[in-house]
């Protein structure tokens, strides 16, 4: 095992720490599921994430797509 520091603002870690701690698991938990995340798809989303509409048609698809996984 290693420490991590890192440099956040302290309104942010404690909104964090009361969420964790709503959840019963330790803020460490919380940072270091964020990183294994981060190894296994290294990605970074930065801002608000886009709302996707789901129209009539794409419905039809997903409901398709339920069907053949089902069938499995």
């Amino acid at each position: 095992m290693t420490t991590l520091t890192i440099r956040i603002e302290d309104k942010l870690k404690k909104k964090a720490a009361i969420e964790a701690a709503k959840l019963g698991i330790p803020l460490t938990l919380v940072i270091r599921n964020a990183l294994k995340n981060f190894v296994e798809a290294p990605k970074v989303t930065i801002g608000e994430p886009e709302t996707i509409v789901v129209t009539p048609d794409i419905q039809k698809k997903m409901n398709k797509i339920g069907e053949l996984l089902s069938k499995k």
